[in-house]
C-alpha cells in the first residue's frame, strides 16, 4: 500500500464511526498512524486504524448519545 492508498488521518476533535467496535468516538490524537478515540461522554481511549474509520452521522451520534443516556439511568437505579 502507498501513502496515496491509505485513507486520510481524521482531525483532532472528529467524530469517528470504528466500524470495527461499531462505535463512534471523539478523536484524542494521532499517533504513529493509529488514532486515538474517547466516547464523547468519557471513559478509556481506544486505538483504531484509520482503515476502519469513518466520519460519524448525525444518526452515529445520536445513537451514541442515547445509549450513553440509557447507560447513565441504569447506574443511577442501582
Amino acid at each position: 500500500m502507498t501513502a496515496h492508498d491509505q485513507p486520510p488521518l481524521p482531525a483532532v476533535g472528529a467524530l469517528m464511526l470504528d466500524a470495527r467496535r461499531d462505535r463512534v468516538g471523539e478523536v484524542m490524537d494521532v499517533i504513529c498512524g493509529r488514532v486515538l478515540l474517547r466516547d464523547p461522554a468519557g471513559g478509556r481511549e481506544w486505538e483504531a486504524f484509520p482503515c476502519d474509520l469513518t466520519p460519524a452521522t448525525a444518526s452515529d451520534a445520536l445513537r451514541a448519545r442515547v445509549a450513553d443516556v440509557n447507560d447513565q439511568a441504569a447506574r443511577s437505579r442501582l
